[in-house]
């Protein structure tokens, strides 16, 4: 409640998309005028605070699930989230949605993500807290440019050499080398 001498006013410090009334009377020497019909509006949108309690869950090697609750502020229409996901020293991918949940499809395997949301009025939020998760193993791939050759001075060695697999997809633990006399013999799986 104010008065003013003028034909116009800025009211401040009000809230962010907040439907608020007002009315307005003349004020002269003899007394106050009857107010005027109240007339609504509702004040500007601003960016929302950030999603709450982000978490991810992994379901496959390739394959996320990342969940979060609305800003508890939300200054507005939450009209979407945008949802941005890398791996270490990797670029930062983004996808949109409107709901509370999505899928993060073609990841790598047995890769750390760090995983962060963002909710949107008619501006982007700041984000929320950042969450890490794994992919899972996925199916490991040979060995690459495996090699054999003899030994020099031992007619009855071999030296046997080969390259870590490209992507490793998983922890190697070790690997296992199988021998024999025939190439046509069965190799155990």
């Amino acid at each position: 409640n104010t008065t003013t001498p003028n034909t116009t006013l800025t009211i401040n410090g009000l809230s962010f998309y907040t439907l608020y009334f007002f009315n307005v009377s003349v004020v002269t020497g003899e007394g106050t005028s009857p107010f005027a019909d109240p007339i609504g509006q509702r004040t500007s949108e601003d960016a929302p605070s950030p999603p709450l309690n982000v978490m991810a869950y992994n379901i496959s090697s390739t394959l996320f699930m990342v969940s979060w609750q609305p800003p508890q502020t939300p200054n507005g229409i939450i009209r979407g989230y945008q949802v941005n996901y890398f791996a270490s020293g990797g670029p930062i991918e983004t996808m949109e949605t409107t709901s509370t949940s999505t899928l993060l499809t073609g990841l790598s395997s047995h890769t750390t993500y760090t995983i962060f949301v963002r909710a949107r009025t008619v501006v982007l939020g700041s984000s929320s807290t950042l969450v890490m998760t794994n992919t899972n193993e996925d199916v490991l791939l040979p060995p690459q440019n495996f090699s054999l050759s003899p030994v020099a001075g031992s007619p009855t060695q071999l030296f046997a050499s080969w390259s870590v697999p490209i992507p490793r997809n998983g922890i190697i633990t070790g690997y296992s080398v199988y021998c024999n006399t025939s190439a046509n013999q069965p190799y155990p799986e």
